[in-house]
């Protein structure tokens, strides 16, 4: 195998797996509105890449539950519906809750120190984006994924982790979606520190308690902020974006 053929092989796998975080970010963050068409031409200006690497993103992210593949329409973000956010959080309930209940039980003293910094790292970070008020800080947001994973990195379960983390990111667009819709923002910081004390002291029945309440306090403040604001694609993208009434991207089935 030549030098030059590895490093195309290389640079390919780079290329895609960044088109695959940059387009799942859009998603999540809602800079790319659920139910929007994803038009070829469009990612392709949008992102200043190829087709290939955009099609094989959109095809992993299909499998992940973020985009829908229409026969004869091609892609479009997946929709959004109050029935399906109430399922997707009752499932994260239980398998979140059995993955701390594990990690619990096998997590370390380096499990520890990791999940005191994750935590330290989250609370010193607004949730909101200083210069976009309608957008969730994407520096909060990483911190806020690394503490939730923080607390089930020591379940000692490869596939429980997967569709955990799954579920979680798909969780995260119904929570950009709740702050677009101006809802009441929510300070959660005493929430995340008592679900960390609690971990930390071992005390799993307390543990999966408060991370049952935490998970159903953002479930009823998503609910909240769907049933009067609908969204729809159409503004401009990143710090420009516009997002609009319209009659069919929030389902309430």
């Amino acid at each position: 195998m030549s030098l030059a053929y590895t490093i195309d092989a290389e640079t390919k796998l780079t290329l895609n797996a960044s088109m695959l975080a940059r387009i799942r970010s859009d998603i999540i963050a809602c800079r790319l509105l659920p139910n929007e068409r994803l038009r070829m031409d469009a990612l392709r200006q949008r992102y200043q890449v190829g087709g290939t690497p955009i099609r094989e993103a959109l095809m992993r992210l299909e499998a992940e539950g973020l985009v829908q593949l229409e026969q004869n329409k091609g892609f479009r973000v997946s929709a959004v519906s109050k029935k399906s956010l109430v399922d997707l959080m009752r499932c994260r309930i239980e398998l979140e809750n059995t993955a701390l209940r594990w990690s619990i039980e096998h997590g370390s003293v380096a499990w520890e120190a990791d999940l005191l910094a994750a935590f330290h790292r989250l609370s010193r970070e607004r949730k909101i984006d200083a210069r976009d008020r309608m957008s969730i800080s994407t520096v909060w947001s990483d911190h806020h994924r690394a503490f939730h994973l923080a607390l089930v990195a020591a379940c000692d379960s490869p596939t429980l982790l997967t569709i955990r983390n799954t579920l979680f990111e798909q969780a995260e667009r119904y929570v950009a979606l709740s702050i677009m819709s101006k809802a009441i923002h929510r300070g959660d910081v005493d929430e995340h520190e008592g679900i960390m004390r609690a971990a930390l002291a071992r005390d799993v029945a307390q543990t999966l308690k408060l991370n049952r309440a935490h998970i159903e306090r953002t479930t009823e403040k998503v609910l909240k902020s769907l049933e009067p604001v609908q969204f729809t694609p159409g503004g401009k993208t990143g710090d420009e974006k516009t997002v609009r009434r319209a009659k069919r991207t929030v389902h309430d089935k």
